[in-house]
């Protein structure tokens, strides 16, 4: 079975004003200890696995997995290989931040490694931005590291920027757009900020320290940047997600296209295409658990054909390809799919959603309000 490998890396320099993200404050020791916990579950893993998996995607995210010495996650990588069956084509991915690429040294060690996709944390090009949401980077480190990227072989990299942060203007969110062509990204994503759930932001927002742009200025700059990166050759094929052809991201398709993926690693998510589970969020009982040892697992949900279904929509709609409504017929009962099937049609009427065909998919418009429409199949 073909399959990704999700590796969370949780320690941070410090914690961005909106992060929800399960993550810890740096330290060497534990950062060394931890290191040595997630080689121990990849082997327990494939110990206890029916079978040898297949991978072909790894992504290692956080936190910051570039706070890690490329020793560690070299030793990370290999203990992938030597417990799975990892493609000779793997698209192997490493988040990080800008300043902590800005190291020569570093840069090689990761393409030796077999690190293939790099996915930088830039947020915005104005650093009384990037200031205001606590980043601790600024514009020219942005364009520092990306000189040592390239100079090192790295042509396949994402871009983060973040949309309605505190003192974005629609000047400044357009001139941040205009850098990325020159910098030299070949994907981009692009999120909205996202405050519903409490963080030292929507704190400072709710008391009103610090004002964010308004929805409808979001929405108008969500629409217009589509517009824009497709002039610059960036096909947006996911709600969030831009990237020149060829370079869409193998591992985060998983995600949206409900194909297995294993995660290791603090709070990190697994589905093996019948139910989903997850690792512990506390560092100490994570570690506890990989002691006696086994598996760091805290909940485990099968998955039935009415809640499969509701993934399939809610995620499959977020792909500009949309879903195919006849390959649902042949899967699930007409009884599971009318119910969605009559609320897709009446949204259809009102032009968030577009039937073509047997084809249904979002359209810009009911992309902007896809976390509305997504609770009706949750």
């Amino acid at each position: 079975m073909l399959s990704g490998i999700y590796i969370h890396i949780p320690f941070c320099s410090q914690n961005c004003k909106y992060c929800h993200f399960v993550t810890v404050p740096f330290d060497r020791e534990m950062t060394g200890k931890y290191k040595t916990s997630v080689v121990k579950e990849i082997a327990l893993y494939a110990e206890n696995a029916l079978s040898r998996f297949e991978v072909d995607s790894i992504y290692l995210g956080g936190g910051t997995p570039s706070m890690l010495d490329s020793e560690s996650i070299e030793e990370i990588l290999h203990a992938c290989r030597e417990n799975f069956s990892v493609s000779r084509d793997c698209e192997i991915t490493l988040e990080a931040n800008p300043d902590t690429l800005r190291d020569e040294n570093k840069a090689r060690s990761y393409s030796k490694s077999g690190i293939n996709r790099i996915s930088v944390g830039v947020q915005s090009f104005h650093d009384r931005e990037l200031e205001a949401i606590g980043r601790l980077h600024t514009v020219t480190s942005v364009v520092e590291s990306m000189g040592i990227l390239k100079e090192n072989g790295f042509n396949n990299i994402n871009l983060d920027l973040l949309l309605g942060i505190p003192l974005q203007t629609s000047v400044s969110w357009r001139e941040s757009l205009e850098r990325i062509p020159e910098t030299g990204f070949s994907h981009v994503s692009i999120y909205m900020l996202d405050l519903d759930e409490p963080c030292r932001l929507s704190e400072a927002v709710s008391d009103g320290s610090i004002s964010i742009p308004g929805d409808d200025v979001v929405a108008d700059l969500y629409l217009e940047t589509i517009d824009i990166l497709d002039s610059y050759g960036y096909r947006q094929y996911e709600i969030s997600n831009f990237a020149k052809p060829g370079s869409e991201c193998r591992h985060n398709l998983k995600y949206w296209m409900r194909k297995p993926f294993i995660g290791f690693g603090l709070a990190s998510h697994s589905f093996d295409g019948h139910s989903r589970y997850a690792n512990f969020r506390n560092m100490e009982e994570y570690f506890q658990a990989l002691d006696v040892p086994r598996l760091p697992i805290e909940w485990r949900k099968s998955l039935g054909e009415k809640e499969s279904l509701a993934e399939k929509l809610f995620l499959g709609l977020r792909l500009n390809k949309g879903i195919r409504w006849t390959r649902l017929k042949r899967k699930y009962r007409e009884d599971c799919l009318q119910e969605y099937e009559n609320f897709l049609r009446e949204l259809g009427a009102e032009g968030f959603v577009e039937w073509k065909g047997p084809i249904v998919r979002l359209t810009p418009k009911g992309m902007l309000l896809s976390n509305e429409i997504f609770q009706q199949f949750v």
